[in-house]
């Protein structure tokens, strides 16, 4: 068998926005002002993503991969409410267990989406 060799380092979450075009850092402030506008939800940025926390409880992940953005919630993607929006299930995925909604944003419609969404958490 083969071996590889990986050398580099992978990008922080400040680098990947920084690496952003307009369109999509206006996005990404849009879902971080709505977020921060809730009562005691506060800001935790790590080397992956931003989080959200009302409390001690997680209620929002922002994370960049590649040129996306893709944002994890903390609502039940298989609540029949939710099924017009189109949201991905990862609650398999220890990471995204507290928040396993999860909705790429990728167009201004998808944006909307995900400011009604903020809206019901």
């Amino acid at each position: 068998m083969a071996e590889f060799e990986i050398n580099g380092t992978s990008k922080t979450f400040a680098e990947k926005y920084a690496a952003l075009d307009a369109d999509k850092k206006a996005a990404v402030d849009a879902i971080k002002e709505a977020l921060l506008a809730k009562k005691k939800v506060h800001e935790r940025i790590s080397k992956k993503c931003a989080t959200y926390n009302l409390g001690r409880k997680a209620i929002a992940k922002i994370s960049i991969i590649g040129k996306s953005i893709r944002l994890h919630l903390a609502l039940d993607p298989a609540n029949e409410e939710l099924a017009k929006y189109p949201l991905k299930d990862l609650s398999d995925k220890k990471s995204y267990a507290d928040v396993p909604a999860m909705l790429r944003i990728s167009s201004d419609l998808a944006l909307r989406r995900a400011l009604k969404l903020i809206e019901l958490l």
